[in-house]
Parts: C-alpha cells; sequence; structure tokens
C-alpha cells in the first residue's frame, strides 16, 4: 500500500508532467530550430516538476504528520502536529536535500541514510535532485546567464528533464517507504 501522496504522484502529477512532454513532442521535428522552439518548454518543465514534487514531499510530511496525530492520545495529537510542521522549510523553500532531511528528520531518524540505504541509485538521485533545484532557481530567479557556468548540465534538454523526473520517481517511492517503515517503529502499526 502507499501513502495517498505517493498515489497523486504517480496519478494526477504523472498526467500532467506527460502532458507537457506530449506539448514538448507536438512542437517537434528534428530541424535546426527545434532547440530553440521548445527551450522554454523546457524550462516550465524544470519549474513544474520542482513544484510538483515539493507538493508531494509537503504532502507526505503532512500525511505522515496526521496519521501520527491521529493515532496519538487525544490532546497531544495537536501538539505533535503543530511541532511536526511548525517551520517546516517544505512550506517556504524547495524541495532540496537539506530542506527534506530537516523536515522529515523530525519523526526522529536520520532520513538521508535511510533513503539511501533504501535503494543504493538514491545517491545519484539526491545528487539529481539537486542539480534540479539549482536549474529551477536559476530560472525562477531570472539567473541563468549569470550562473551558466555552476549550473550542471549546462543546457536543458527533454533528455534531462525525463532523466530528472525518473530521479523522482524513484526518490518518491523511497521516501514512501522509508517513512512508513519509521512510523512503523514509532507506532508498531503501518501508516499505509
Amino acid at each position: 500500500m502507499s501513502s495517498t501522496a505517493l498515489i497523486d504522484w504517480q496519478t494526477s502529477v504523472a498526467e500532467a508532467l506527460s502532458q507537457l512532454e506530449a506539448a514538448h513532442r507536438a512542437v517537434g521535428g528534428t530541424h535546426v530550430g527545434r532547440r530553440t522552439n521548445t527551450l522554454q518548454l523546457n524550462y516550465a518543465f524544470v519549474l513544474l516538476l520542482s513544484a510538483h514534487f515539493q507538493a508531494y514531499c509537503r504532502g507526505l510530511h503532512s500525511e505522515a504528520t496526521q496519521w501520527l496525530a491521529d493515532v496519538a492520545e487525544p490532546g497531544v495529537g495537536a501538539v505533535l502536529a503543530l511541532n511536526l510542521t511548525l517551520h517546516r522549510q517544505l512550506d517556504s523553500r524547495n524541495a532540496q536535500p537539506a530542506s527534506l532531511g530537516a523536515d522529515f528528520s523530525r519523526f526522529g531518524f536520520e532520513f538521508w541514510a535511510a533513503v539511501e540505504a533504501s535503494d543504493v541509485r538514491n545517491r545519484i538521485r539526491r545528487e539529481k535532485l539537486r542539480r534540479l533545484n539549482d536549474w529551477r532557481n536559476a530560472i525562477a530567479h531570472h539567473d541563468i546567464d549569470r550562473r551558466r557556468l555552476d549550473l550542471t548540465p549546462r543546457e536543458i534538454t527533454l533528455e534531462v528533464c525525463r532523466s530528472w523526473r525518473n530521479a523522482l520517481n524513484g526518490l518518491a517511492r523511497s521516501f514512501d517507504l522509508v517513512l512508513a517503515n519509521r512510523l512503523a517503529v514509532v507506532v508498531q502499526s503501518r501508516p499505509w
């Protein structure tokens, strides 16, 4: 079983991202101008992918928080929920490795250590998430030209966006699993 957040990521969010890929293909062709014609779509893909992943992570965190609050004794649950979400970085920052680690570690475990232990590919996926956020910030703050030498990869293509999307799909599954496992240890019951 999966969290509601993961189910949404794998269904409605996947459909939205697939629609953007379809629009990208519709512009299509292999002629010389294709790269110029699709550059803004590539940038839009980066922004949308980043925004949807942040929403997924915030949703997963909220779902776990609510589940813990619901199984706690009356009164304790409200205090617990408040403290798990107070100044939550996912409410005001990108879903980048540091903010994810800070927010999910509130559940009493080393979040990234658990994520990386759950799948050996997650170390590379974490790096791809960092690079996606670098590009997201450069695009969103209209700072691409100044930051170009610091950005990896140097150019955004549909293939790069797909690679980042695949990495986030793997991270989303791992986040769901490690958080469910952590809550099962804390409460002796699985949340999903």
